[in-house]
């Protein structure tokens, strides 16, 4: 089912973003508050708050619920800091990133919308995106 303004999706517009959450990405799987789940589509950068919803049967939001299921180039999660300024991750079950690269090319695409961009990167030894911070970034 893919998710309409009504249900809280939104299309990233330019810096300052309004009416959003602020929060910081998790250390550990127990401390991960106001995160929002991200893709990258035809239509931009589609996000929704990672919170339970009652059109969906009060379930979280997935990734595929942003496209109705449709193709993207990439998903994540992100967190708002300030109306500036976010962190992102490639944390995607049904869109992650193929590799670092494709990771810093997201990034890139949400800098190019005036945000200041923090990844949490890449990790080498297992191959994937980063789903926490690492090292008090």
């Amino acid at each position: 089912m893919r998710l309409d303004a009504n249900s809280g999706f939104r299309l990233l517009e330019p810096a300052p973003a309004y009416d959003i959450l602020y929060g910081a990405p998790p250390s550990s799987r127990t401390n991960n508050v106001n995160t929002y789940l991200w893709v990258i589509d035809a239509r931009g950068i589609p996000y929704i708050l990672e919170a339970p919803l009652q059109v969906i049967g009060s379930t979280l939001p997935k990734h595929s619920n942003l496209t109705g299921g449709a193709e993207a180039y990439l998903g994540g999660e992100m967190w708002f800091t300030s109306t500036v300024a976010l962190y992102i991750s490639g944390g995607s079950g049904r869109y992650p990133p193929v590799n670092a690269t494709q990771l810093e090319e997201a990034t890139r695409v949400f800098e190019s919308f005036d945000y200041e961009v923090t990844s949490l990167g890449w990790d080498y030894q297992k191959d994937e995106a980063r789903r926490r911070l690492v090292g008090g970034r």
